[in-house]
């Protein structure tokens, strides 16, 4: 198999591909043509710092669908933590590329311990099949079930476009996050290989009281034989609190680093 060039950045928006794009979007993992094994370390830094830690196998599709299985962990410095559990198929319909996950997690905070069904819903194709241009949908932790009511029936929804060629990307994406507010990301991506570099500038808006936070997200990777070494930076110019106690938007800014081991 020849290496492919999969805008995947570190898997966060809904027009991800490639090995993490399972983040966000299931169906993007479809474009990965390798086994694999990922690791990835996220430190936000603010006033209740999070450590999180994941690790991840993913089967192409080469042979049947692919596949994603995932343990993951948070850890903040207070009484507050997450563990989940999150298994995920992705396949080609015709010219469409759709992916379920479907997980479970278990958010401890001051001795009290929740529990929570979750699953993702992605799909992505071509609008036409000559063109360059992608659409995303995503329907991400939509929670089936739990034990915390104000958890239930939560879910990031939303989607994106993107112009794609051989090295470069435009994407544009939007989210409407647990149900209070809205994302709107732009990016672009450029892969010249064996590096691979993205940057974003996501709009945070909170339609509550018309709150608003700019950020920015870059990073990359770089291929090295069957390692694939990555880190970004995100940080936000504007503080934005939400209920999502592990989210970017409440700490100074995070770091993520990921490792990728493929055969």
């Amino acid at each position: 198999m020849g290496d492919i060039i999969d805008f995947s950045g570190d898997g966060r928006y809904a027009s991800a591909t490639g090995p993490w794009a399972f983040r966000m979007n299931p169906a993007g993992i479809v474009e990965n043509e390798f086994r694999q094994l990922l690791i990835s370390n996220t430190l936000r830094m603010g006033s209740n710092n999070v450590r999180s830690f994941s690790v991840s196998l993913l089967q192409p599709s080469e042979d049947s669908l692919a596949g994603v299985l995932q343990l993951s962990s948070d850890f903040t410095d207070f009484e507050m933590g997450r563990l989940s559990f999150l298994y995920g198929i992705a396949g080609r319909a015709s010219t469409v590329d759709l992916g379920l996950n479907i997980g479970f997690e278990r958010i401890e905070e001051d001795s009290q311990e929740d529990y929570s069904v979750f699953i993702d819903v992605g799909a992505r194709g071509k609008f036409s099949e000559d063109s360059y241009a992608y659409y995303s949908i995503v329907v991400k932790k939509f929670r089936v079930w739990s034990s915390k009511s104000d958890l239930m029936n939560t879910a990031d929804i939303g989607g994106g476009v993107s112009l794609e060629f051989d090295q470069m990307k435009f994407s544009f994406d939007v989210m409407y996050v647990s149900n209070e507010l809205w994302n709107f990301s732009p990016a672009a991506e450029l892969s010249l290989a064996p590096v691979n570099l993205y940057v974003c500038i996501p709009l945070f808006y909170l339609p509550e009281n018309s709150k608003s936070a700019l950020s920015v997200d870059f990073g990359g990777d770089v291929q090295i034989g069957n390692f694939n070494i990555g880190a970004s930076v995100f940080y936000p110019f504007t503080k934005l609190n939400s209920s999502d106690l592990f989210g970017e938007l409440g700490y100074d800014w995070h770091i993520d680093f990921r490792v990728g081991v493929r055969w």
